[in-house]
């Protein structure tokens, strides 16, 4: 009998089985370089060795920066015109379409999500992402404008010119990497940079698959690098490389915070999508048929593993017991197992370390005296499943309380009225993300304006959608991706006075 908490690796494509065995390589300048030194790649739901990838450091970022700055000025990239970079950013989408199975057959391997989250919201979800980019280098433009100049000088004209900010260096994190690197990628594409993205060293399969896809595509040689390897040995050489013109992050607020601090000591443009603690707003006018559900979706989805995940469930106390009761009912309906299952909602965390950290939160809390109401129980002898829990009682200085856990947690709290619950919510170091369940537009309007974050859901669990950005607030970050902010992160203006 096939165990529900192993992947069953009897359904993977041919395609799959052979990216598992290639030996560790990197991507760079156009061709597969052997790794010198390797890093084994874990199946979460086993903790089994499924393949390995290179363990790249100061070295190969050096040799993929360069053949990244001869790309960025060749010819066959710097001269092509942004009709051609739409359509080869197109012949990319069409690629990721057609190997979707295989990339999310990857991406659940390597990451443990459920097949369904990895094949949709995930895979196709990302061509979309290239897909929105792909209409934007037709539309780059810049400003004419008269110019007063001296008396008697004469009559000018004044001009603003876009272009690429040059070598992005694009670090992304192991939650969503396939989606993560499109939105580095595909922005950068679009503004005619070239870039070594660094896959995080827990999830770099569907990274080396895309570069494959890349070089189908026809993008040309050195436009797009990819290296494999450790944070502190590739991530920070990338960081610190002078021919890097600008950091693109995903991660931790205290990575973050280091990136942060070498690109500003060189004057290095940087994007920083950090952590978060998002606080989720349930009104007692709120439709709970739809709000008990979909709070729960904003947590649980992924494992918890989301930035944006609302974590924090600030419930008016009218309604606050029926509330507790309906999610802890809720969440004993969820399946947690291996992603390949076509029912599982929930994979396992990405890792020991990941399932460790979030079970010492819940252990925590347990002994400061919160309750915590869990959902289906899970195989606790191998892989790295957690069960859905649901914390009540903590005060709002408490560790689970401040502190990002990144798992399937949800704390949940009162509030009386508007006033406490803005207060609560905003009481954070955090301003990533807010969510709001209430069918006063009224007062929708009013709460949404003054949360301090940088994205806001009415009476949805959200999701991302290119055309619109998303980025953070205080300690997560600042800069945004997605959307237009993106594309112009990835150029730089130049203004031009002219005497005619």
């Amino acid at each position: 009998m096939t165990n529900p908490f192993r992947h069953d690796l009897s359904v993977l494509e041919p395609e799959t089985r052979q990216r598992l065995a290639r030996k560790p390589a990197h991507y760079i300048d156009g061709r597969w370089a052997a790794a010198s030194a390797a890093i084994p790649v874990l199946d979460p739901s086993s903790g089994a060795q499924v393949a390995e990838i290179g363990a790249g450091g100061a070295a190969e970022i050096d040799v993929a920066v360069a053949a990244a700055n001869r790309a960025l000025r060749s010819p066959e990239w710097a001269e092509i015109g942004p009709a051609a970079r739409e359509r080869l950013i197109l012949n990319l989408v069409a690629l990721i379409e057609s190997n979707a199975a295989v990339l999310a057959q990857l991406e659940t391997l390597d990451n443990g999500m459920p097949s369904w989250f990895a094949f949709g919201p995930t895979i196709m979800g990302s061509a979309g992402v290239y897909r929105y980019y792909a209409g934007w280098p037709t539309k780059i433009a810049g400003e004419t404008m008269p110019v007063e100049g001296p008396p008697g000088a004469g009559v000018f004209r004044g001009y603003t010119q876009k272009s690429p900010v040059g070598v992005i260096g694009a670090i992304i994190p192991w939650n969503v990497p396939f989606m993560m690197a499109a939105w580095k990628l595909a922005p950068a594409l679009a503004a005619g940079c070239t870039v070594v993205l660094k896959p995080a060293e827990d999830t770099s399969l569907s990274a080396l698959m895309l570069a494959d896809l890349i070089e189908q595509a026809g993008i040309p040689k050195g436009v797009v690098n990819v290296v494999t390897g450790r944070g502190a040995d590739a991530g920070e050489a990338l960081v610190r490389h002078p021919g890097v013109a600008k950091i693109s992050f995903t991660g931790s607020t205290a990575t973050g915070r280091r990136i942060g601090e070498i690109a500003g000591r060189n004057l290095k443009k940087h994007t920083l999508e950090l952590g978060g603690k998002s606080p989720v707003l349930l009104f007692d006018d709120a439709d709970l048929n739809d709000a008990v559900p979909g709070a729960a979706a904003s947590i649980f989805l992924n494992s918890g593993q989301i930035c944006v995940a609302g974590s924090r469930l600030y419930v008016q106390s009218r309604i606050h017991d029926e509330v507790v009761e309906r999610l802890h009912k809720h969440a004993m309906t969820l399946k947690v197992g291996a992603g390949f299952s076509s029912d599982v909602f929930m994979g396992p965390l990405v890792n020991a370390a990941q399932k460790q950290r979030v079970t010492g939160y819940v252990e925590a809390a347990a002994s400061a005296g919160c309750e915590v109401l869990r959902g289906a129980a899970v195989d606790d002898d191998a892989g790295y499943f957690v069960s859905p829990a649901i914390v009540t009682g903590a005060m709002q200085d408490a560790v689970i309380t401040r502190e990002e856990v990144f798992g399937p947690v949800l704390s949940v709290y009162r509030f009386e009225d508007e006033e406490e619950a803005l207060s609560l919510a905003n009481d954070s170091e955090y301003g990533l993300a807010a969510t709001i369940w209430s069918s006063n537009i009224s007062r929708v309007m009013r709460v949404s304006e003054a949360l301090e974050c940088g994205k806001v859901l009415v009476n949805n669990s959200g999701f991302p959608y290119p055309g619109l950005p998303e980025g953070g607030r205080k300690a997560s970050g600042h800069g945004k991706d997605l959307g237009r902010d993106a594309l112009d992160a990835c150029l730089q203006t130049k203004s031009i006075i002219l005497r005619i």
